[in-house]
């Protein structure tokens, strides 16, 4: 219900009938609470307790208010201060311990903070928070979803609970309050210079460097400065993607989140190395085709290789993984590497070695069968060439 009221009073609408309809100005009547109130009368009128009084009838309940203008000057439509017991709230003098004030202000007695025409404690359980230089000249509290510049302060939009600013901006450009909590089922994003507002899950998610923290509340989190994307906390091994193309994201063993780091802290110890394929992200030389491999290493021609292999295992002859053995008769070992001996390359899988001429010059089996059709096919032409000239000749 709270949220309700709060949003309804964040901004000035048309009245309903009632006490604070009648001389209310077009569409200035406010919710506070379930009271309606009145913010801006119409010529002659103040309003006290959110009802129009009349200047000319009513002056002693205005001189008891303390409405005057802001220079001390006679009040018309709108009060700029107000005096003791009573505090200033929307261009109007509530009574300390009344209603509608009570809603607004928690204190029972003026000059609880020692100075007149200020409510001192404002009640923050209905969504208000207290002008961090309060003065008879100025709005006490303000609604936490208050989106107007109020005597240099505002609050958020769709914020139900908020903590005040240090202190006041100016006319420009107003602080504004810290949200604490939203309308249902909007969630506080907190950006990282620490300014607040209120947004659905679906927003939080699509904005980059944000993740829904759940911890302690549902919120709208920053990542760490790195990631992109992020999940399951703001610390820097939770990223998901990287910021920058500069960065590459090396993830922990069953992992989907791990740290953007840059090149040499990807490589740094060489049991990782940097694929610059899109997303960058650093792989763990057991990977894939490096299966076996402890440590590797980008070779000076871009190529990754295999640098050493464990439980006694070899480098296979293509650099790709690690063999129990090196193939007998067509590769040596070489400080735990198999080589090709001289004529000999590595086959497709990486695995052997087979004669580098016997792959030029051997033909396979498809090559011989289309060889052969051709042959076939010339000789059948020929032959058919020849009978016909023949015929012909035999006839002439």
């Amino acid at each position: 219900m709270l949220a309700i009221y709060l949003a309804v009073g964040a901004l000035a609408d048309a009245c309903n009938s009632g006490d604070a309809s009648s001389n209310c100005g077009s569409a200035n009547c406010e919710m506070v609470g379930t009271t309606q109130i009145c913010t801006n009368c119409v010529t002659g009128y103040v309003p006290i307790n959110g009802k129009c009084v009349a200047k000319a009838t009513s002056s002693s309940d205005i001189t008891t208010a303390g409405c005057k203008t802001a220079e001390n000057g006679e009040a018309d439509q709108i009060c700029g201060q107000c005096g003791a017991n009573y505090f200033l709230h929307k261009g109007g003098c509530y009574a300390i311990g009344g209603d509608p004030g009570s809603f607004i202000c928690a204190d029972e007695a003026s000059g609880s903070g020692g100075t007149e025409g200020v409510c001192s404690t404002c009640k923050a359980e209905n969504g208000f928070f207290k002008h961090p230089s309060p003065a008879a000249t100025k709005q006490s509290c303000i609604s936490c979803s208050e989106t107007n510049n109020v005597d240099s302060v505002t609050g958020v939009a769709g914020c139900t609970a908020c903590s005040p600013p240090s202190a006041a901006g100016d006319s420009n450009t107003p602080k504004a309050a810290t949200c604490t909590a939203c309308t249902d089922p909007k969630i506080v994003k907190t950006d990282k210079n620490k300014t607040t507002t209120c947004v659905t899950d679906d927003e939080c998610t699509k904005a980059e460097g944000f993740f829904i923290d759940s911890t302690s509340g549902k919120k709208c989190s920053a990542c760490n400065e790195n990631c992109k994307t992020c999940s399951g906390g703001a610390t820097n091994d939770k990223c998901t993607s990287c910021k920058t193309d500069t960065l590459y994201l090396k993830k922990a063993d069953g992992l989907q989140t791990g740290t953007c780091v840059n090149a040499a802290g990807c490589t740094n110890g060489n049991t990782y190395y940097a694929d610059d394929t899109d997303p960058k992200t650093c792989k763990a030389c057991a990977e894939g085709t490096f299966e076996g491999c402890e440590t590797c290493e980008k070779s000076t021609d871009g190529a990754v290789v295999c640098k050493t292999c464990g439980s006694r295992k070899k480098i296979r002859p293509d650099k790709k993984g690690c063999i129990d053995a090196c193939p007998p008769d067509v590769s040596t070992e070489k400080n735990g590497v198999c080589e090709c001996v001289a004529g000999y390359a590595p086959t497709a899988d990486g695995s052997s070695c087979a004669s580098s001429s016997a792959n030029r010059n051997a033909l396979s089996t498809g090559a011989i069968a289309g060889i052969s059709i051709v042959v076939i096919l010339i000789i059948g032409g020929l032959v058919g060439f020849l009978c016909w000239w023949f015929v012909c000749r035999g006839k002439a």
